[in-house]
């Protein structure tokens, strides 16, 4: 049990960490080279997810020494990295780029603090999902918001908590699309209408 706990704390860090550096890195990417890189880094996964889910040998391998950062439902389908790359696509597209980089935000911080704190103390259910990893969803993203704010100076704090409303929302309802894809494009969304509202 405490090895599994620790493989999920593994795989919840490098969700964290690895959206995080993407959002870093295209802070400092002038448009359109955040969306290009975006997009190179999207056709890599998808290229890379093709050839291991046609091509039994390239999965084990690829199982071998990635497995530990998989959900076990990834190992036969496409992993949540291909999905995120497409909503951070779809975001960089359709909004301002501060809306964009904030939405990967929400998830990449939101998401890994509700999976913990829902597997670890969730008591009220919705589904597979609990109240108590909604509010730390919410609570991760507010902070990160805050502490991060230079990335995102024109947004307000009103802005700020619709986003990271609108990904918990979205991480806790049992969507059949993957939510890697859907928080970013729906906080974005939700980001952007309020932002024309109170302008």
């Amino acid at each position: 049990m405490q090895s599994m706990a620790r493989i999920s704390g593994l795989r919840q860090f490098y969700h964290s960490l690895s959206g995080l550096a993407l959002v870093f890195i295209i802070s400092f990417l002038d448009n359109p080279a955040d969306v290009y890189l975006t997009l190179i880094l999207l056709f890599s996964a998808i290229i890379i997810e093709t050839a291991r889910l046609y091509l039994p040998e390239i999965n084990r391998m690829f199982i071998h020494y990635f497995g530990i950062l998989m959900r076990n439902e990834e190992r036969h389908n496409p992993t949540g990295t291909l999905y995120y790359l497409l909503g951070a696509l779809v975001a960089l597209l359709l909004f301002p780029k501060e809306i964009a980089l904030f939405s990967m935000t929400v998830l990449a911080v939101g998401d890994p603090a509700a999976y913990i704190i829902g597997s670890n103390f969730g008591k009220l259910r919705i589904g597979k999902k609990s109240i108590e990893g909604s509010l730390a969803f919410l609570t991760a993203s507010v902070i990160a918001g805050f502490l991060l704010s230079s990335l995102w100076d024109d947004l307000s704090v009103i802005v700020i908590v619709t986003g990271a409303v609108t990904g918990a929302v979205v991480e806790l309802i049992p969507l059949k699309i993957n939510d890697n894809l859907t928080i970013p494009v729906t906080a974005s969304a939700a980001m952007h209408f309020t932002l024309l509202y109170i302008n």
